[in-house]
Formats: C-alpha cells, structure tokens, sequence
C-alpha cells in the first residue's frame, strides 16, 4: 500500500511546501503552487453562483447543493457579457468553489477558513460552507467523510456593491495535521514574539488594542478610515485588483479622534451601522514555526463587531525592507444597534498561537509594512487632498 505524504509530517499547520504536495498529488484537487501561501491555500469561485432568495442559509451537516437546488431558497445567477456577476449589498450569494478536499478525508486532518484580508477590508463577509459540516469556516475529519469534498462560499456584502468572477479568491484555508487544540500553543514565552508598542498599557500579551494614535495623510491626521455608504445606483467595485484602480477618496472618509480627550483619553466615535478601518496598538512579528489566527473579542466586550483576515501567516512583521521588526494588524469594526465611543487602548481582539508541522520559509509580503491601509482593490490616496472638517469626507483638490 502506498504511504500517504503525512505519514511522515509533525502535527501542527501545514506549510506551503506541505500544501503544494497535497496539491500536487491531487489529495487537493484543483490546486495548485500559484495559490499557496505560507500557511495556507486560496480557494477559487467558479462560475456556478446562486442568490439566496430568504437570505444565508446555515450549513446541517450533509450536502449543501439541496438547498441551492431548491427554487423557494436560491435562484441561479447570470453573469454579464464580459463574465462579471454583480453583487448587491445586504444580499447574499453562494458560489461553488473550483477545489475539491474529498481525499484528504483519510488523514486526519482539520481545516479553518477565513475572507483574505483584501476582502475583508471591503466590508464584504465571505464564509466557507463544507459539505458535511454543520459550521461555517472549518471542517474536521467526520465531517468530511459524511459530505463529497465540496465547497461553497457565501457572499455578503454589506457596504459596498461589488462584482466578482470566475476564478477569483475570496477565501483561504489553513489546514491541520491532527486537532487544533492539540496544536495550540500558550504562554508567555510564545506571547514574547509580539513586538508591544511602549505605549502600550495591555498587560495580557495574547490580545490586541486599537492604536487612535494617527498617521499623516498629505497634511491631516488620520486615526481611521471610514466608510461611505453607497446607494442603489452606484456602480460595484471589483473585488480584485487592477491595473486602474478607484480613488479611495470616492469611498472612504478621514476619521479623527474626538477633539478633546476624556479622562485623559484619546476616543473615536463609531457610529451604528457604520464601517471602519483601524489598526492595533501590538506589533506583530513572528517566526518560522508558529502561525496565528485572530479572533475578535466575544460579546461581553460591547456593541460592535470586529471581522477582519484572521491569519498571521508565520514570519509577519521579520522581513520588512526596512529592517524594523514589528507590524500592526488591521481591525475591521462596525457598529451595531448602538453607537460607541471606542477608548485608545481598548481590547479588540485575541491572538490564538499554533505550533506549525515544519517551519515555513520566510520571503517578504506586502503585508509586512501595513499601517493603517484600506484593501489593495484601491488606489493610492492622491497626493493633494481637500478635507471636509464637518463630516470627514475627502476630495482631490
């Protein structure tokens, strides 16, 4: 009997050379070297999309295609003459997905999922749905040899109108040798490898807080970036990045922290409803052999929600062309039924540490020098800017 590559492999995350070979001996269909990352692999819609009718419908652990084949629940989408499928906010969509994972079923193997960060920073939610699993974003050895190996994702853009095609990745997976919790790794000597800030005070080195410090733009000081709300009659922004690429100041308002400091603090207003571009306090900076997910904070922390790309791939913020080491991670938050008057300082999120299955090699990402940065689908903000004081908007001048 032929022995199966993993035999051979350490529990933990599977690097990018480990991906490639799955991929390559087909125990990963359809993938292949071009879509993989340091610590896990893009996955690619087809063409094959639907609209879902009553709104997302949940995964219940068998095959997701009788809900998609089920006239009162979804409706078959139709691109446009260049192949394009438009999406509008507020609704949801479900796209199959072009890689297959049936023949992993027999290695005992766990996966995560989460939205790449560039869609993410769109407002735009995108959820794995695989077949045999009752829960979005993952997948674990039952589940699936009760389904086929398909996958779907589910689409929801919530500000913006956008477009997506064939063969464009929204999501990424990361996948596991062995259960996750026996991979986790904990305590202070793994939490050293976050670079704090000085002026940090978050004396619990597994989570992050917002920095309301601000950056320079042209002559203004930005804390955060947020959000216009386009109407029904604004064109999509396409989801991937092109050689022309929007002005960010069309979409995207400067947002500064309140004008005066309470209790002797800085604080950003964050309104109901409302999206926003924020960064952390913690610098990020990590080796070889341990991946990170991010998770946000639960609900006893407050009326917002944080969703953002939840992998730190290993060697984040330790291959900076400007030899600092450290980098911030970005917060996508949105108000929820109330609004917030958000503290500089404040925990947003939490740093879940894992062991990888061998130590991946380390190359720069453009990641590596993000400050506070919108979604790589825009353009750079231009070089001479016209503010707004009364409601943040922007201009070209």
């Amino acid at each position: 009997m032929d022995r199966k590559p993993w035999e051979d492999w350490m529990p933990g995350v599977l690097s990018d050379k480990q991906l490639i070979k799955l991929c390559e001996l087909v125990y990963i269909k359809g993938g292949d070297a071009k879509q993989v990352d340091l610590s896990s692999i893009d996955l690619h819609i087809t063409k094959t999309g639907y609209k879902m009718i009553k709104g997302s419908v949940k995964p219940r652990g068998d095959r997701y295609d009788l809900f998609l084949n089920d006239k009162e629940i979804a409706e078959p989408l139709e691109s446009d003459e260049e192949g394009f499928f438009s999406l509008k906010s507020k609704n949801t969509y479900i796209f199959e997905i072009k890689e297959n994972i049936q023949r992993l079923k027999d290695g005992n193997f766990h996966g995560t999922a989460t939205a790449r960060s560039t869609i993410g920073r769109m407002d735009v939610l995108a959820r794995l749905i695989v077949d045999g699993m009752e829960r979005y974003d993952c997948f674990d050895p039952d589940g699936l040899k009760k389904g086929n190996g398909d996958m779907y994702v589910e689409i929801t853009p919530i500000t913006f109108n956008v477009r997506v095609k064939e063969n464009l990745a929204l999501t990424q997976l990361r996948l596991f040798l062995g259960n996750t919790d026996d991979v986790q790794l904990r305590g202070d000597e793994v939490y050293k490898f976050i670079s704090v800030d000085d002026n940090s005070n978050n004396q619990q080195k597994d989570t992050l807080s917002v920095d309301l410090t601000t950056i320079k733009i042209d002559k203004y000081e930005v804390a955060a970036f947020h959000a216009n709300e386009m109407g029904e009659s604004d064109q999509p922004i396409d989801l991937w990045t092109k050689e022309t690429k929007p002005d960010p100041s069309r979409y995207w308002k400067f947002w500064p922290i309140d004008g005066k400091k309470t209790n002797g603090n800085k604080r950003l207003k964050i309104t109901k409803g409302d999206f926003y571009i924020l960064r952390s306090m913690e610098k990020i900076a990590l080796p070889s052999g341990i991946a990170v997910y991010c998770r946000a904070m639960d609900e006893s922390f407050g009326e917002m929600r944080i969703h953002y790309a939840g992998f730190v791939h290993p060697c984040f913020g330790r291959e900076r062309p400007d030899k600092t080491i450290g980098t911030p991670l970005i917060f996508e938050v949105r108000g929820h039924d109330v609004n917030v008057s958000l503290s500089h300082g404040e925990q947003l999120a939490k740093l879940i540490f894992y062991r990888m299955s061998e130590d991946a090699e380390c190359k720069d990402s453009a990641y590596n020098q993000q400050n506070l940065k919108l979604s790589s689908v825009f353009d750079d903000w231009p070089r001479n800017i016209k503010l707004n004081k009364e409601d943040g908007s922007v201009s070209p001048k």
